[in-house]
């Protein structure tokens, strides 16, 4: 008996992964397996245990305990389009830790736990991806992360129809893409997402859209607040993280945070006094998602933008596991 698991994103594509493995290794031991950023839409986690229950399948469940914005805000960084920390530390180094050194994150949860044929199932394991040929560039470091683990890609050596796949156990497909969204991370607010992705967000769902735009706001202004001199040597102390922290965590505004929502363009306009950058030069505009453009920028001009510009998360890419 082998041991195969399924990077189970939550996506359409790592649906039809743990599918073909069901199917063509029906008596093996198969797992699937969830890194949880827990930024997700809320329809993500009924597919992921509708899934589970109509493929019989164990499904394993780990996150670090914190969300995105909140990692930003512990390391005073703005995970962007360019680099994806989030991703790499929510994920990618959550899973390498515990299947190369059985590292169990802060958070552990099991589903249909029953259906594990055994409980060594990491073991010579064979890993999986929903990784397609419109993302073959993926392949390669992939493969070169994970080592010595065997890696297969199902639907880039397949001819695999996700909607068929779903069809087949009478599973709803995740709402974002009734959205018209690529995939299905973090509820459309994927910090390596474009102009065109974020557009989309504005169009469908304001309500999260002007949510992640005070977010980005505000977790830049933390960021330039921290790079004061005095800050960083800790001859001050910051008097801005709880604040910051509880509003990432709840969305409460403290006077703090609606004093930088209230005064976004004035300062702005006073970046020269909030910092420098890694060459030493005055910080001169905000720390963004998008290089190019802000959300707010978007949302004022949302019509001026690249629709062709979406990007997307990319996990499992940028991360070297040699520690």
């Amino acid at each position: 008996m082998q041991n195969h698991i399924i990077f189970f994103s939550g996506g359409k594509s790592s649906f039809s992964a743990a599918d073909y493995v069901k199917t063509n290794f029906p008596e093996d031991n198969i797992l699937l397996y969830f890194t949880d950023t827990l930024w997700e839409d809320e329809d993500l986690y009924r597919f992921i245990y509708e899934a589970s229950d109509k493929l019989e399948l164990p499904m394993l469940i780990h996150s670090r305990g914190i969300t995105p914005p909140q990692l930003m805000v512990q390391q005073r960084f703005m995970a962007n389009n360019r680099v994806g920390t989030c991703s790499k530390e929510l994920k990618m180094k959550v899973s390498a830790q515990y299947l190369k050194k059985g590292i169990v994150p802060e958070v552990e949860k099991w589903h249909n736990r029953h259906y594990l044929k055994s409980e060594d199932f990491i073991s010579e394991a064979t890993l999986y991806f929903g990784i397609g040929f419109e993302e073959m560039h993926r392949e390669g470091p992939i493969k070169a992360n994970w080592q010595p683990f065997k890696v297969v890609m199902p639907l880039i050596d397949n001819i695999i129809d996700n909607d068929a796949a779903l069809k087949k156990y009478g599973i709803r497909q995740p709402r974002m893409y009734d959205m018209q969204f690529s995939h299905n991370n973090c509820k459309g607010r994927c910090v390596k997402a474009g102009q065109g992705h974020f557009k989309n967000l504005l169009m469908k769902d304001e309500k999260t859209f002007m949510e992640l735009m005070e977010q980005e706001i505000v977790i830049s202004e933390y960021i330039r607040y921290c790079k004061q001199p005095a800050i960083k040597e800790g001859k001050l102390p910051d008097r801005m993280y709880d604040d910051v922290w509880e509003f990432v965590s709840t969305g409460k505004k403290s006077d703090k945070i609606k004093h930088i929502l209230d005064n976004t363009s004035y300062l702005k306009s006073k970046l020269r006094l909030l910092g420098e950058n890694a060459k030493g030069e005055p910080i001169k505009k905000p720390f963004t998602f998008m290089k190019t453009l802000s959300l707010e920028e978007l949302e004022k001009k949302p019509v001026q933008c690249d629709i062709w510009d979406i990007g997307g998360c990319g996990c499992f890419v940028e991360y070297e596991t040699k520690e």
